[in-house]
């Protein structure tokens, strides 16, 4: 069996991609449809119903409420991940196969849910180690200074009161993504234990990635998978993939037969990687990110491969482009 748990809530366009995520599931496990679940947390279910009629999804509804008793008393957001989780163990059997709404399947995870046990676990990606947190420029890095800060001076406790140290050559992984063997849910106070420690403190919003990350790489065998699943986390990837459900996810197409939407989602992500390298909003950033660097001639490049793309593009783009020429030839 295979359970796979997601949270998705608040504008259309956050339930749009969820949908996306789930009948990516769909298009690419080899498990029978019977032989998996879906569990939902969302605000509102009856968006998902059209999308996902035939298939075993389940629904936990997240009113004001119950998202408020999930913040916790420190009111983090990211909490809820870890409070959904927990629900999810407690009301689903077997091993869980977590994902962020802004995720989809670009490939079978059943062979790697096969291999995970009490020993074994995945997050999507490896990112970096703490230590290098040191080296991020401030003032954007000020919160993640503030959390090499608490982890340097001493041990942090855990849910029944023991200890740990947690060394700055230990890494933060990225939990968009979690595959979890069922044992690991008695380590999930420590993760709420870890996460209250740090992120008062130091407002990172990253908190519970990490006390997941410092867990799950100190007691088991951690792995990556991005291999298995597609996680576009980028702000403009994100920008990319709502303008690309908000034309083709509708009512409409929410009527065809199940097999038929499955079939569709799988020819939309495989395109939807190319996709997102090649789209115009990319070019831009592209070329805004390398200027910013004082890259100037492959800012040009990413410029005119804009332009060439959309030759009537964007006048903000138009005047961000001759505000770094200026910049080039003045110096300044």
């Amino acid at each position: 069996m295979t359970n796979l748990v997601i949270q998705s809530f608040g504008r259309e366009s956050e339930l749009k991609r969820a949908i996306l995520t789930i009948l990516s599931f769909y298009a690419h496990t080899s498990q029978p449809v019977n032989e998996t679940q879906v569990m939902v947390f969302t605000d509102n279910p009856d968006y998902f119903k059209a999308y996902l009629d035939g298939l075993p999804v389940r629904y936990s509804l997240l009113t004001a409420e119950k998202v408020k008793q999930m913040r916790g008393a420190i009111d983090f957001l990211h909490r809820m991940k870890i409070a959904l989780i927990e629900e999810a163990f407690d009301t689903m059997d077997g091993d869980l196969l977590y994902t962020d709404s802004d995720t989809f399947f670009i490939a079978d995870p059943t062979p790697l849910m096969q291999t995970l046990s009490p020993a074994k676990s995945y997050m999507h990606l490896w990112e970096y180690k703490f230590e290098s947190i040191k080296d991020m420029p401030l003032p954007a890095g000020e919160t993640f200074h503030a959390y090499l800060d608490v982890i340097s001076r001493g041990p942090l406790k855990l849910a029944d009161g023991t200890e740990m140290n947690v060394t700055p050559d230990l890494s933060s992984w990225n939990a968009g993504v979690m595959l979890l063997h069922r044992s690991h849910a008695a380590w999930l106070p420590d993760v709420y234990a870890l996460t209250e420690q740090t992120y008062p403190g130091t407002k990172n919003h990253a908190a519970e990635q990490y006390a997941f990350s410092i867990l799950l790489q100190t007691r088991t065998d951690l792995k990556p998978c991005d291999a298995v699943v597609y996680h576009y986390w980028y702000r403009i990837k994100k920008q990319i993939i709502d303008e690309f459900l908000g034309t083709e996810l509708n009512t409409e197409w929410a009527k065809q037969p199940l097999d038929k939407k499955i079939a569709i989602v799988k020819n939309w992500i495989d395109i939807l990687p190319h996709y997102f390298e090649e789209h115009v909003l990319t070019l831009r950033d592209n070329a805004i990110q390398t200027f910013n660097e004082n890259k100037y001639r492959e800012g040009y490049k990413w410029a005119m491969k804009a332009l060439i793309k959309q030759p009537m593009g964007d006048k903000t783009f138009l005047k961000d482009v001759l505000y770094h020429l200026k910049r080039q030839v003045t110096g300044k």
